[in-house]
């Protein structure tokens, strides 16, 4: 019981900021949802000190938002989980519209990755939706700020394609609640949950479209559309960094010249070492696939993760608990697969990761202390969409297959335990409904 409060208690805030979602949004003349918000204005914000302007960035948080009833939610949605996160939606607002079906990229970024910003932008005039931390320190807060007006001036495709909210917080990389505030304030019914150092080679918008062409009569169409289903964009990375570097473009020009520096070992799939994060992707059956040949994730393990499109509305949310680097995509990935989300590839798409430095200012592990397990987290997944089935008499059935499986395969004896218990109960009420 403990265990499900825990993973209750996380998601609650969620709903929250769903509801405002629900409440701000409006369909204009071209189907794109409208959110209506003030364009901030640091010069009421900033004082002089020691000869240089600064921006008061407690007092911009606590002010930006002026509504009350919408300030109070976001508070709530928030500032009450472990690390007091604080929230400015569309501190930028892009001027351009788009339609429903576009897709909108969600992303989160540090002051030191603001070039990767402008690099997704100009990639192609779509819809980004990016959460954008700076620092409660007035002084590194400000240096930030002015630096993305200046990029917003200098590169006016940043302005017209992307939403930006602000974040701070005493606590760095919050990384799914990051991305929380980037999907909640995406602004069309389509999204593409990723991280800024992948640069996406292919025509996302397009991949999608032929997909729901192309798979309407076996239904995976419908359950996308349903939000009972996402869509895999594959990632590779360059093994060989010599040949990497004299490319003017990160990403090969066609499938057929990554299938051959694939095999040639000169690339490979995105963090292989670790395997399991894409082992279940199957990249030999994707280098070989045509275009249209989709195929469903069937090898699933615990660890794998996805760059995935989804609908903006589909039933599963990030476990804010998450910080750092780690586990925090598998755990999305986990939630989606398990909770009966379908993943299918798509052998046409692909991403590829820029190297970059790290910067050690945002890569400081300084909230170990509050860090959830991955164990922790699996107990929690494993309690608590087991007693969901459970309760519908359906975990011992075809529909409780993939769960059972998964969290039986972890070798946590607690964890088998638990499914253990949560099978007797499913077919006891089973039983129960049918009498």
């Amino acid at each position: 019981m403990v265990r499900s409060l825990r993973l209750v208690s996380c998601c609650i805030p969620l709903i929250v900021i769903f509801w405002i979602a629900l409440r701000w949004q409006l369909k204009s003349d071209r189907s794109s949802v409208i959110w209506y918000t003030a364009q901030t204005d640091l010069s009421v914000h900033t004082y002089r000190h020691e000869s240089h302007d600064l921006i008061n960035i407690t007092w911009l948080f606590e002010v930006a938002n002026p509504d009350p009833i919408i300030q109070s939610l976001i508070r709530a949605s928030f500032s009450h989980n472990l690390y007091e996160a604080k929230v400015i939606p569309f501190y930028r607002k892009k001027k351009d519209t788009f339609t429903s079906e576009q897709i909108t990229l969600l992303t989160f970024i540090t002051g030191d990755r603001l070039g990767r910003l402008v690099a997704l932008a100009e990639r192609r005039r779509a819809p980004i939706s990016v959460a954008f931390y700076v620092p409660p320190d007035d002084e590194t807060a400000t240096q930030q700020l002015f630096h993305l007006d200046k990029l917003l001036h200098d590169h006016p495709v940043i302005a017209w394609n992307v939403d930006i909210h602000l974040v701070t917080s005493p606590y760095l990389l919050q990384l799914n609640t990051w991305r929380t505030v980037a999907r909640t304030f995406a602004t069309t019914d389509w999204v593409l949950l990723w991280d800024v150092d992948f640069e996406p080679c292919t025509d996302y918008q397009k991949g999608l479209e032929k997909f729901l062409r192309n798979t309407r009569d076996k239904g995976w169409a419908t359950r996308l559309e349903r939000g009972e289903a996402a869509l895999v964009i594959p990632p590779f990375e360059w093994v060989d960094l010599e040949v990497a570097n004299s490319r003017r473009d990160v990403c090969p020009s066609s499938k057929s010249e990554l299938a051959s520096l694939y095999h040639d070992l000169t690339l490979d799939a995105f963090e292989t070492l670790n395997p399991v994060l894409s082992h279940a992707t199957d990249y030999a059956h994707l280098l070989v696939a045509g275009e249209t040949d989709y195929y469903e994730i069937k090898e699933y393990e615990l660890g794998y993760e996805v760059y995935p499109i989804f609908r903006r509305d589909a039933p599963v949310w990030f476990d804010q608990r998450f910080v750092g680097y780690g586990f925090e995509r598998s755990a999305i990935t986990a939630q989606m697969y398990l909770s009966g989300m379908d993943l299918y590839v798509l052998p046409g798409e692909y991403a590829f990761h820029v190297e970059h430095s790290r910067s050690s200012s945002t890569h400081r592990d300084d909230i170990k202390s509050v860090q959830i397990s991955w164990t922790t987290f699996r107990m929690d997944l494993c309690h608590t969409l087991g007693l969901r089935l459970a309760h519908k008499g359906e975990l011992h059935t075809s529909a409780g297959e993939r769960l059972v499986s998964a969290c039986q395969s972890t070798g946590i004896d607690d964890i088998d335990l638990d499914i253990k218990r949560s099978l007797w109960l499913s077919g006891k009420t089973s039983w129960a409904d049918s009498d």
